[in-house]
Formats: structure tokens, C-alpha cells, sequence
């Protein structure tokens, strides 16, 4: 059996990993929105963008490229930087290195130098571009080499489960600002900056065509049952790495978890598109979103926190010990 420590580093690793690529990603984008339209479309779009990853609002900020260097590499009380995602996956890996193998320890060690090098650098305007495209290089690498060297045990579930949950909540932070109050502001190029933003601009075009409607996008990324990244493909991915840890958890905490991880997959596999974009669209997101929460709670007090008293021997069943 897995010990609790271990599946909590596993989890972490694909949350942190998940984490920073996203955020690169986003900020990549919004660095670049001004060279591809006018100053009010790049501001709206830097302005969902830098709120997505938890910045303050546009008339609170400071210039975007001082405030992704802040997101990319941290200040004073900066918990939620790419370098702090990446310090913190780094960390996590080596608390289960014997668990790990070589290849994804030297891609995630590599990363995690890569980013404190840049960090040292004065000329951040300049570097910026490239550091994030080989950052998300690297994160690519770091997925694929965890599908194709990682045994498809326990430990790979607690990781994937982990990167999906982080998903599916970025992605409803994206959703819930670009389909909320300020949606009327949002043209052509703001839904392409979004599906941008989510990977998902070539899949959606396939799938589309140059249709770039917001009922469209909703149910491209929320209601596609193919695209790695909608809603519903995460739901159903969350529910499958359950299934497949759930058998180490007590009876009571597996049941809790498989029913909140099937309740959103249900959610989401028999919804229709005007539960996402009519009256009650911002609810749905939202009850999305906090199915997510739960999902991660009910998680941590079934593998991580669990009372010592629900694994001790003579008990129906041993969990993890």
C-alpha cells in the first residue's frame, strides 16, 4: 500500500506541474495581445488574463510586464508564482525520488534551474518570450515522460488526479471571467485569446470552423467530450484516476469520493448547452467549481489527513498505511 506521504507528493507534482504551465501560457499570450489588436482589446484581454491567475484588477495593477515578472518569478509574500509551482513540484519529486523515475527528475530539476537562472537576470522584457515558450516545452516533456516511464500504479493516478483537478479549476477561473458581466466587451480576437489560453484554438476550429460565437466556445470547452481540456473531458478523467485509487481509501471516504467525483462527471456528461450559457450558465460554472473543491477536500481526507484510527489493524480494511 501507499503510504499517505507519497500519494500527497504524487498529487502535488501534478497540481504544481499543471499550475505553472498554465500560467506560462497565459502570460505568453497576454505579453503578446498588444502586437495582434488595439490597446483596448489587449487591455481587456491582459486585464481577464492577470485576474485569472489572481492578480488585482486592471485599475489596480501595475504595468503587465512588471506584473507577469511578479507572476513568474514571486516578490515579498509571493505564494503563487511559476517559480513557486515549480519549486514546489521540484520539492515534492524529491521527497518520492526513490518513487520517481530518472527521466522526470532531471526534466523537472532542469526546469526548476532554468527558472531560477532567468530569475536572475536583469532583462526580463527581453528574455520573456522565450523563457515561457521553453518553460511549457519543458512541462510538455515532464507529461510525456511521466505516460511513457512512470509505471501506471498508484503513484500515477495520485498524479494525474492531481493535474486534472488543477485543470478543471483553471479552466472554470478562465470560463467564469470571460462568460460573467463583462462578456459583452469580448470580439473575435478576446474568444480566440481564450481558446488560446486553453490549447484549444486548432482543435476548436476543427471542430467550429471560424466561428467564433460565445455559445460556440462554451460548448467547445465545456461540454466537448474529446478535448483534453473542456470540462466534461476532465470530469471524466477525474472520475477514472478515482475509481482507480479508490480502493485504497476506507470504505466511507471511498464512497464520498467516488460519489463527488461521479456527481461531476454526471453534471457535465448530461448537461446541455443552455445549462452552460443561459440564465443559470454563471451557476453551473460556479457549482463546477465548487465540485472541484470538494473533490480536492474529499481527496485529502481520504488518502493525506484520514484518522489514524480508520487504518488500524482489525479494521475491515487496512487503506494506506
Amino acid at each position: 500500500m501507499m503510504l499517505s506521504r507519497v500519494a500527497d507528493s504524487f498529487y502535488w507534482i501534478g497540481r504544481y506541474t499543471e499550475r505553472a504551465e498554465h500560467a506560462c501560457r497565459v502570460l505568453q499570450i497576454t505579453l503578446t495581445a498588444g502586437l495582434e489588436a488595439g490597446t483596448e482589446e489587449a487591455e481587456l484581454t491582459t486585464d481577464r488574463a492577470m485576474r485569472a491567475l489572481g492578480a488585482a484588477p486592471m485599475a489596480a495593477r501595475m504595468d503587465a510586464l512588471e506584473e507577469a515578472r511578479l507572476l513568474t518569478f514571486g516578490g515579498a509574500g509571493e505564494l503563487s508564482s511559476i517559480h513557486s509551482a515549480v519549486f514546489a513540484a521540484r520539492e515534492n519529486a524529491r521527497q518520492v525520488r526513490d518513487q520517481i523515475t530518472t527521466e522526470m527528475w532531471d526534466r523537472l530539476n532542469r526546469l526548476y534551474f532554468r527558472v531560477r537562472e532567468t530569475a536572475s537576470k536583469p532583462d526580463f522584457a527581453n528574455l520573456a518570450a522565450g523563457f515561457f515558450e521553453e518553460a511549457i516545452n519543458d512541462l510538455h516533456a515532464f507529461k510525456g515522460i511521466v505516460s511513457g516511464t512512470l509505471s501506471h500504479g498508484e503513484g500515477f493516478h495520485f498524479l494525474a488526479m492531481g493535474r486534472t483537478i488543477e485543470r478543471a479549476q483553471l479552466i472554470v477561473r478562465l470560463l467564469d471571467l470571460h462568460f460573467g458581466e463583462r462578456q459583452a466587451a469580448i470580439g473575435d480576437f478576446g474568444w480566440v485569446q481564450l481558446l488560446r489560453m486553453c490549447c484549444g484554438l486548432e482543435p476548436y476550429l476543427r471542430v467550429k470552423t471560424a466561428n467564433f460565437q460565445r455559445d460556440q466556445i462554451a460548448d467547445f470547452l465545456v461540454l466537448d467530450p474529446y478535448f483534453p481540456r473542456s470540462l466534461r473531458f476532465c470530469a471524466n478523467e477525474i472520475a477514472q484516476h478515482m475509481e482507480a485509487v479508490g480502493v485504497l481509501a476506507e470504505a466511507r471516504a471511498r464512497e464520498t469520493c467516488r460519489r463527488l467525483s461521479g456527481r461531476l462527471a454526471a453534471r457535465l456528461n448530461f448537461a446541455v448547452l443552455e445549462d452552460v450559457t443561459g440564465k443559470s450558465g454563471q451557476a453551473f460554472i460556479g457549482q463546477v467549481a465548487d465540485d472541484c473543491i470538494a473533490i480536492s477536500d474529499a481527496v485529502h481526507a481520504a488518502f493525506i489527513s484520514y484518522s489514524l484510527a480508520d487504518r488500524l489493524p482489525g479494521t475491515q480494511f487496512p487503506g494506506v498505511m
